[in-house]
């Protein structure tokens, strides 16, 4: 069975806050009805198509959603951190493919569940509102910006729901923001030397650790 109580205390700087928000008495149904999935980095969450049968909730780690145009062109749509629902779907179906950006450790809440659980079903539907509104006014605003904007915009939509602070920890990489953004990974390598250059953030490491220098310049 999950131990969710960790979940509760991160979720509440995610967008969505899987259990921020639970009593005791939905955190209990909660616990009752979900499942545990872990996955490696690299791995499938689940694939464009498959029956959309759950939700899952992020406990730790990252996944990204994300759909291809051709067989080569990667579209990500959405990147999803603890707290945050991913698995929503207007049809039976997936309408893209989840992909695990690092180990993650995910609850899975079955439809059928949350069917029985009217409650329940509402608290989980009220958190997947909530991310689908702020990953379109997201991709709404990019889609009005310059690279060098679009660059900038991703690291401070990551540097609120990530934490903050002076030291950013990205799952992501240059070339999943590249996808991400819409931009060549080459732009956003421009991009992120510019901000080098500026004193607003230090070395990307390989390891992922972004420092952030100056915060309001961003």
């Amino acid at each position: 069975m999950l131990a969710l109580s960790d979940t509760c205390t991160a979720a509440i700087t995610g967008r969505g806050g899987l259990c921020a928000c639970l009593n005791a008495t939905l955190l209990g149904r909660l616990r009752a009805v979900a499942g545990d999935v872990r996955l490696e980095a690299g791995e499938v969450l689940f694939a464009a198509g498959s029956p959309a049968d759950a939700l899952y909730g992020v406990r730790h780690g990252a996944v990204m959603l994300c759909s291809w145009v051709g067989q080569e062109r990667r579209q990500i749509l959405s990147f999803h951190f603890s707290g945050d629902m991913v698995g929503f779907a207007a049809g039976p179906n997936h309408h893209a493919t989840a992909i695990a950006l690092g180990r993650a450790s995910l609850c899975r809440i079955p439809e059928a569940e949350m069917d029985q659980d009217g409650a329940l079903r509402g608290h989980v539907m009220g958190i997947v509102q909530r991310n689908l509104a702020q990953s379109l006014d997201m991709q709404v605003r990019l889609g009005r910006m310059s690279a060098a904007e679009r660059v900038r915009a991703l690291l401070v939509e990551l540097h609120g729901r990530l934490g903050g602070g002076h030291e950013l920890h990205l799952p992501m990489r240059i070339a999943e923001m590249a996808d991400y953004l819409g931009l060549r990974p080459e732009t956003v390598s421009r991009e992120m030397s510019a901000l080098r250059h500026d004193g607003i953030v230090g070395v990307f490491s390989p390891d992922g650790m972004l420092p952030i220098l100056r915060p309001e310049a961003l």
